[in-house]
């Protein structure tokens, strides 16, 4: 059990490049964090700082209030989960399991009964002897992550475990990793490019974007009120829609046109352009004839592609005076078809407003 303390943590290489610019993060005894972003964003080199296969530049990373800048992997107590599982061929799955117990010097009967109670936990007794090449892609990360448990280390770094597996075994070891992390209750970081794993693993989650943290908490926290535009598009699948909004005579005035009263359009000091966010599931297709809700703006838009999903259609359509498709997630039982004219209702409680800057401003 332990928790973790980033204090402006910084990674700058001998080229100049930095990759993180002054990381200040707590991870609580027993939780599991998230951290997402883009290709590029640094989640992936905050990891292996962590893991000390990176130096720090600067900054101060504890563990349990404790200083480990200086210390080598194997002393920080941390176990790491790799993509691409890192199991060594020539060994069986017993081997593999006790291979960083038998380095260290564990006694014979403790590494038996440690490999035994964690390939029982991962459903593996029965794959003791086999070697990885005989193995699939999800028994194989299980081994991993058996590796990983035999050590009970102080904390788990999981990077990007789950992406060489097909998506229905995806799911399968999110549930696995999840309902293991709870049982166990061992303080988890866990990077991720893919926003399912991170909505439905995270207790809270880190949004990552050019070597900074862009916002943190919980994941609904981060999907109703994201801080910038940035995390606004970032977390939701589809993204995040975005109108420009004209400020006028205390309403919001939308690219069709629409009006859109708002309380905080009429406290605004200026009447410079605002970004408006909504997102797909809180456009409301009004039927021919019916009457809008008070309180709402009206937008008429062409569909132009149809994806049904099942439960789900989304319908991307083209709104005018928007450059980008409006995409708006309907029931799956709602007809709609290519060339269809929708008209949507937006309520100011569903509208996300964005300033100059890309900050939430409601």
């Amino acid at each position: 059990m332990a928790t973790l303390t980033l204090t402006q943590l910084k990674k700058h290489y001998p080229n100049g490049f930095q990759a993180l610019h002054g990381i200040d993060l707590a991870f609580n005894d027993g939780e599991l964090v998230v951290i997402v972003g883009p290709s590029g964003c640094g989640k992936s080199t905050l990891l292996r700082t962590l893991a000390g296969l990176e130096d720090i530049s600067s900054g101060d990373l504890e563990i349990n209030g404790r200083r480990v800048n200086d210390l080598e992997p194997a002393e920080r107590d941390i176990a790491m989960v790799f993509q691409n599982y890192a199991l060594y061929p020539h060994m069986s799955v017993f081997n593999n399991m006790a291979y960083g117990l038998k380095n260290r010097g564990t006694p014979k009967d403790e590494i038996q009964r440690r490999v035994a109670e964690t390939a029982e936990l991962l459903d593996l007794s029965a794959l003791l002897d086999r070697r990885p090449k005989q193995l699939s892609g999800g028994q194989r990360q299980r081994v991993a992550m058996g590796r990983a448990i035999v050590r009970e280390p102080q904390v788990f770094l999981f990077d990007e475990p789950l992406s060489n597996l097909d998506a229905k075994l995806r799911v399968q070891m999110r549930l696995e990793i999840r309902r293991l992390q709870k049982r166990l209750k061992v303080t988890s970081v866990y990077v991720t490019h893919d926003q399912t794993e991170a909505m439905t693993l995270a207790d809270r989650l880190v949004v990552m974007n050019g070597g900074r943290v862009e916002q943190c908490g919980t994941p609904m926290e981060l999907y109703d009120r994201p801080a910038t535009t940035f995390v606004a598009g970032f977390i939701g699948s589809p993204a995040m829609n975005f109108l420009t909004a004209q400020p006028k005579g205390g309403d919001l005035i939308l690219p069709s046109g629409g009006r859109l009263s708002h309380e905080k359009a009429r406290s605004l000091a200026s009447d410079a352009p605002l970004t408006l966010g909504i997102r797909p599931e809180h456009l409301v297709p009004l039927e021919a004839g019916q009457r809008m809700p008070a309180g709402t703006a009206e937008l008429e838009a062409r569909v132009e592609l149809v994806e049904p999903l099942g439960a789900d259609t989304l319908a991307y359509c083209r709104l005018e005076g928007q450059e980008a498709p409006l995409v708006v997630r309907l029931n799956g039982e709602h007809a709609v078809a290519d060339d269809d004219r929708l008209r949507l209702a937006i309520t100011a409680d569903r509208a996300h407003l964005f300033d100059g800057d890309d900050q939430r401003l409601s």
